[in-house]
């Protein structure tokens, strides 16, 4: 089953102040290259939105596969190299 994300109006608040929209948060959650951290209740996935910038997002689980958006910045070139580290393998 492909988890569900959902956005809270705080959340769309957040993302707002952040310059960061939905449909990046999106494309980052849905997309296939993307790095994956699930601690306990806590998703975190970091990837590249529609226009190749590097995001992270925050979500906690609520059920199963259906997780509630919390937050999401923008990744700095340090993390950006980390986060591609990660997807070849080398971390």
């Amino acid at each position: 089953m492909e988890p569900q994300f959902s956005f809270t109006p705080e959340t769309w608040d957040r993302l707002d102040l952040a310059g960061i929209t939905v449909m990046s948060v999106l494309h980052v959650l849905y997309r296939s290259r993307a790095v994956r951290r699930h601690i306990g209740a806590v998703l975190q996935v970091a990837g590249q939105d529609q226009d190749g910038r590097w995001l992270a997002v925050a979500s906690i689980e609520q059920e199963n596969d259906t997780y509630q958006v919390v937050g999401a910045r923008w990744l700095d070139d340090d993390e950006v190299n980390s986060v591609n580290k990660m997807l070849r393998g080398d971390l």
